[in-house]
């Protein structure tokens, strides 16, 4: 049992664009995370955890708000969460709680409204982040990290870079021919500069702090860039890659016929600027500036997944300094951790590669690790359950009582062993373009249903059966002997937006 009788640590740790099938306790025998691995065999294990968006910065929202989209309104990339939500650092912070925060955080835009965002400061970036420590968000001090690995040395990170070095940007060899952001790179960055090493650096030397001072409880918040695209590695990381044992992306040709238009124009390099439902932020990633994926050969398609692997490896490593920081600071029994990642990454799968408007498994269905030793149980959970629970829940482990509404379940009695399951079905949601190309996703236990709205009207829908075809090759929506199923599906979907009205409007917390 936990040693003190005080409230817990947490410690909410999220990775970029990580996948399920990067980690071996999901089952991968291609990729040696020992460290998440070991942690998972201690902890409540998610397989059916979902996100609220495809995208990161509304997912983020969520994880720290318990809303949905709809609900805290950062909708896309490119938009920031209001200063006036009220998230988990601000709720912690009130219960007399330590708050910190270490690494990508994507709150705000990133090098779109420099005047506006904390996070945005392309010029005099330096200055500002000598300056700026916080508050942010809830968050007492921060430390923060700015983009994505080659484009990812600015804020606190990317200062701390340049007075170990000298620089702020260090030259990448493109390897292969993939002309996209997916693609491989030997980066000169030496490998104890990388991102995952200063992340790990300054979040064990927050854990010893807080252990020493034996004050308040605190609560952490670590953001890892990778494995986010570019796919860019450290040289002498780079040079012990091995794509043998790497599966080729998960592709049947013909697949996208059955879809709404914009699947195949994403695969084709059409969905561009010029096209017609392409929206002010484009989630499609690098595939917005014209790339066709079809062109993409085997050979590049496993360096690019390679790559992508070896920096979640990466990543395993410094989680693996920080639970270490914990046991040797005597703390481990007293801290909730929580593990998981804003959103997927689809890496060829569906003849498509990084992100977009689109609901794939390899994009919503994330991993989730929660650990708390003797307090959870170590199981391995089918239950289907969202990132918007990760709030609320938290909050009711550490006995504290949330004064917002909020949509998200508490399951910290499914996670102690005393329920089954907390929700019978997850809610996706993603917006493009408010006026262009809006869709919401319903996932239960054995089907999956999509609508479209906005230009796309009634025309298009998807419905799939996840049992019987889970890669999602053949869409059923059109199919006559499917109506009565999407008939329940779409039922079941109005029931799900208007309980989370109905709990919205009429549960009032303390």
């Amino acid at each position: 049992m936990p040693t003190t009788s005080r409230k817990p640590n947490v410690i909410l740790i999220t990775t970029d664009q990580q996948r399920k099938d990067s980690l071996g306790c999901y089952g991968s025998d291609f990729v040696h995370t020992p460290h998440l691995d070991q942690l998972a065999n201690d902890s409540a294990l998610f397989e059916r955890a979902y996100c609220t968006n495809p995208v990161c910065t509304p997912s983020r929202a969520s994880i720290y708000s318990g809303k949905y989209v709809s609900h805290h309104g950062a909708w896309n990339v490119g938009t920031a969460i209001s200063e006036d939500e009220v998230l988990l650092p601000h709720q912690f912070a009130e219960y007399g709680y330590r708050t910190h925060h270490i690494g990508k955080a994507h709150f705000q835009p990133y090098f779109i409204t420099p005047d506006q965002s904390m996070e945005s400061k392309e010029e005099g970036w330096e200055t500002h982040a000598e300056q700026f420590h916080g508050p942010y968000y809830g968050f007492q001090s921060v430390e923060l990290a700015i983009g994505h690995s080659l484009y990812g040395m600015r804020g606190h990170y990317g200062l701390w870079v340049k007075e170990q070095s000298g620089k702020t940007a260090f030259d990448a060899e493109r390897k292969g021919t993939m002309a996209f952001g997916g693609e491989a790179y030997d980066w000169d960055l030496p490998e104890h500069l990388h991102n995952s090493r200063w992340t790990a650096n300054r979040a064990c030397a927050f854990i010893r702090d807080q252990a020493q001072e034996e004050k308040e409880p605190f609560f952490l918040s670590i953001g890892f860039q990778d494995p986010h695209h570019p796919h860019a590695l450290p040289v002498e990381r780079a040079k012990k890659i091995n794509t043998d044992n790497i599966p080729l992306p998960n592709f049947e040709k013909g697949e996208l016929d059955d879809k709404p238009p914009h699947f195949a124009a994403v695969q084709t390099g059409e969905w561009n600027e010029d096209h017609p439902l392409h929206g002010k932020y484009p989630m499609a990633g690098q595939s917005s500036d014209g790339n066709d994926y079809r062109l993409v050969n085997d050979e590049d398609a496993l360096l690019g997944k390679a790559y992508y692997y070896s920096m979640v490896e990466m990543v395993d490593e410094a989680i693996g300094e920080i639970l270490a920081s914990l046991r040797e600071a005597g703390i481990d029994q007293d801290t909730i951790i929580v593990f998981t990642s804003d959103h997927g990454e689809l890496l060829g799968d569906h003849g498509i590669w990084m992100k977009g408007p689109f609901h794939y498994e390899q994009l919503i269905n994330v991993p989730l690790l929660v650990h708390w030793p003797e307090v959870i149980p170590a199981a391995r959970h089918g239950a289907i359950i969202s990132l918007v629970d990760i709030a609320p829940t938290l909050m009711s482990l550490c006995g504290l009582l949330t004064r917002v509404r909020m949509d998200g379940l508490d399951a910290s009695e499914l996670l102690k062993g005393q329920l089954h399951y907390v929700r019978e079905s997850a809610l996706i949601e993603c917006i493009d373009d408010q006026e262009k190309l809006r869709l919401k996703t319903l996932v239960t236990k054995q089907h999956k249903l999509t609508i479209y709205y906005g230009a796309y009207g009634i025309d298009y829908g998807e419905l799939y059966d996840l049992v019987i075809d889970p890669h999602e090759r053949r869409n059923l929506w059109n199919l006559a002997d499917y109506r009565g199923i999407q008939s329940e599906l779409l039922l079941k979907l109005l029931h799900e937006l208007e309980t989370i009205e109905t709990r919205r409007d009429r549960i009032a917390y303390a």
